[in-house]
């Protein structure tokens, strides 16, 4: 058809998936020499995901990358959009998208709007399986369950704590569909191939467990295909429960729902799939979600608005009373060819026809080796003929010719050069992470390293006291808003408590330099931590909070300090953290060092002249940074006031008050770096001089001298 006059037809194609590329490669050719037509796809990912073969790729018997295929090479002729969406408005016919780069929104009217978004994973009603489990939806769930699988085999490798192994060893897949067999067969396959590289790991010692909420795995299968299913699982060494539902999760468990509990630090979830948010507020008829559509996959009531594939319900003209088209990869492909079919014949004037697919039959690998198919026809393969069939009819169905011959050849070689165990670190130089633990879980114990930092986002907890004569005090109640943990982090010791979850909890975690980098940059946010946690230390006992800076009174009223630290604590004085006398000296073992006159900071100068907060001195790996926090009089290094955070050098000379320090850093032996202020015996005229001094040597600059002088054998 020659060009038209006039505005141009405009079609947009929401979805990447299986359903959204058929569509719009039929409409593609259809209207290939059309110019009157504009085809529009927008998917968040740039990348079309073979879903088939994601268990495989999460298993490592393909490259994880080869079960993907750049979108633009698979839909010449059609615009693409890497953007997400955000809103549909079908009365005024546009689409709001925004841009993953830069939260850009942009309104992208239409004329013909096809849906086909596919499902999401829906775990909120099981709490802390969303933090805890790990789900196969996309390139990168793949490669995490790869990497995880991997990670614990090298942790249990090494592991002395026979508990910790236990569950480091244990592997929990949730849900006997499809998905699930797929990827408990591939993932014990992956365990029992690479173990022997673990001689630590007996062949007895790690266990594989699926989980299915009915009485027969495959549902969707003949009882006898599933029957001899459940039976290869178990003879290849797989712990199949049926009958058995998941309730939820914590860092080390999954609980089920008859109260019983898996120890276990591994837990796949092939459950919980739902249609994406975006369409809840659609006014269009909708079961269990899902956009229920007519046989042509129209949506009733708006013209020009077509929906298929996992979230839509798509009546079969194929069955005996139009029943609804079953959510999988063939179904979606064979109604993306339809409706580009009907949607060019309405544009053209014609009209739509009903879909109507037989199908090819089912197939489910069960592990190497081994699989299930039923064919048209009543035609039923199992055993190693299922598995070749499987993999043949996926892998002639692969998206480009070039990913065919990758995963062929990596199929052929896979006997000779066996699995790869090469554990891929992707993890982010910083991150925050979500964690969830059930009533009277111990989020972390006393003596514990410390390495991450809390915030509550729901939920409440004890802190907890061991005392040398074995009893228990509770130190606080912490809730909703509350954070712990930042006193390890500011000491880098170990945990001088132990918190106890009174209820369900989710709590916000930040890693050791990610606090530091948040802390040094947002200052409101480290004086913050700084006065609850000097708060803490005065509460209760000294060394269940602040054990490295000796022996503190009782103090400070909880009811001016907000830290949730019970009333009555301690006794009327506050605690100061530290005050520096002639002669003593104190590590700065920590990345934050408050200056002022209160006396929470942890270096004290009784001046009027200075703020009750005057600076900071930040530790950045091998650097000490001094910033002004906004004292009126000023903070001077080297006879200048300071406007900005300055990096300290050896030399240095600090001003805050009539106050004096002298920093030095002595010749570095090792990778740490410590500083020191000491304070002088002999003070100059109108102050007092401390030295701020770093590493393992500290020398005492003598000013009546010149020179250094050796440091005082002992500490105050």
């Amino acid at each position: 058809m020659s060009a038209q006059a006039g505005p141009r037809t405009r079609v947009l194609i929401l979805g990447g998936g299986f359903g959204g590329v058929a569509t719009a490669q039929g409409l593609a050719k259809a209207f290939k020499r059309d110019r009157s037509v504009e085809i529009t796809l927008v998917n968040r990912d740039n990348y079309f995901v073979y879903v088939p073969l994601l268990a495989s790729a999460a298993a490592g018997s393909i490259e994880t990358l080869h079960c993907v295929a750049p979108l633009r090479n698979m839909v010449p002729g059609v615009q693409f959009r890497a953007e997400e969406v955000l809103g549909i408005d079908l009365e005024r016919k546009f689409v709001t998208t925004g841009s993953p780069l830069n939260g850009r929104e942009r309104q992208l009217p239409y004329d013909h709007l096809v849906l086909a978004l596919g499902n999401v994973i829906n775990l909120a009603k099981l709490p802390g399986v969303a933090q805890h489990g790990r789900t196969l939806k996309t390139l990168g769930d793949a490669l995490a369950i790869r990497n995880h699988v991997l990670q614990m085999l090298e942790a249990a490798d090494i592991e002395t704590d026979p508990v910790a192994r236990r569950e480091m060893l244990t592997f929990v897949v949730a849900g006997g569909g499809f998905s699930g067999v797929e990827m408990v067969g591939e993932l014990n396959d992956l365990v029992r191939d690479v173990v022997e590289h673990y001689p630590s790991i007996g062949a007895d010692q790690y266990r594989v467990i699926l989980l299915h909420s009915q009485d027969r795995i495959l549902p969707e299968m003949s009882p006898p295909l599933a029957d001899y299913t459940l039976k290869q699982l178990r003879k290849r060494g797989v712990e199949v429960r049926l009958n058995v539902r998941l309730a939820g999760a914590t860092p080390h468990q999954a609980m089920l729902q008859d109260g019983s509990t898996i120890a276990t630090r591994t837990l796949i979830v092939a459950v919980g799939n739902a249609p994406p948010p975006v369409l809840d507020q659609l006014p269009v008829r909708k079961e269990r979600g899902r956009i229920v559509v007519d046989g042509a996959m129209q949506v009733p009531g708006f013209p020009g608005v077509w929906a298929l594939g996992d979230n839509a319900i798509v009546p079969n003209g194929a069955t005996e009373g139009g029943e609804p088209s079953p959510p999988t990869a063939q179904y979606a492909l064979r109604q993306g060819k339809a409706l580009a079919k009907n949607l060019s014949a309405v544009v053209r004037g014609g009209q739509p026809k009903p879909f109507a697919f037989g199908g090819l039959g089912l197939l489910c690998l069960v592990g190497h080796g081994a699989g299930v198919g039923e064919l048209p026809g009543g035609i039923r393969v199992r055993g190693r003929l299922g598995w070749l069939l499987w993999r043949g009819v996926y892998w002639a169905k692969l998206p480009s010719f070039g990913r065919r011959v990758q995963i062929g050849l990596g199929w052929l070689v896979e006997p000779f050069l066996g699995r790869d165990i090469a554990q891929i670190n992707l993890a982010r130089t910083q991150s925050i992470g979500q964690a969830h633990y059930e009533a009277g879980a111990y989020i972390f114990r006393q003596g514990d390293p410390g390495d991450q930092f809390y915030l509550i986002a729901a939920g409440e907890v004890d802190v907890i006291r061991e005392r040398s004569s074995g009893e228990h005090a509770t130190l606080a109640r912490l809730g909703r808003g509350e954070y712990f943990g930042e006193t390890a982090l500011l000491n880098r010791g170990a945990r001088n408590a132990s918190v106890r979850c009174v209820t369900p909890v989710d709590v916000i975690t930040l890693g050791r330099d990610d606090f530091a980098t948040l802390a040094g940059t947002w200052r409101q946010f480290a004086e913050g931590v700084q006065r609850v946690s000097a708060g803490r230390a005065a509460a209760g006992p000294a060394t269940s909070f602040f054990p490295a800076l000796g022996t503190a009174p009782n103090g400070l009223d909880a009811s001016s300090r907000g830290d949730g630290v019970p009333a009555g604590a301690g006794t009327d004085s506050p605690a100061r953290l530290f005050r520096p006398e002639s002669g003593g000296e104190v590590v700065l073992d920590r990345d934050l060092i408050s200056i002022g006159r209160n006396a929470e900071n942890h270096i004290v100068v009784a001046d009027p002249r200075v703020s009750r907060r005057h600076a900071l001195i930040q530790r950045e790996r091998h650097v000490y940074l001094l910033e002004d926090l906004g004292g009126q009089n000023g903070t001077w290094l080297n006879g200048r006031r300071i406007t900005e955070r300055e990096t300290l050098t050896n030399g240095d000379e600090i001003m805050i008050g009539k106050t004096r320090f002298l920093f030095q850093v002595a010749p570095p032996t090792d990778l740490s770096v410590t500083g020191i202020i000491r304070g002088l015996d002999a003070a100059p005229p109108g102050g007092v001089t401390q030295i701020i001094q770093g590493l393992d040597a500290p020398r005492v600059h003598d000013r009546q001298t010149g020179r250094d002088a050796p440091p005082p054998s002992s500490r105050g």
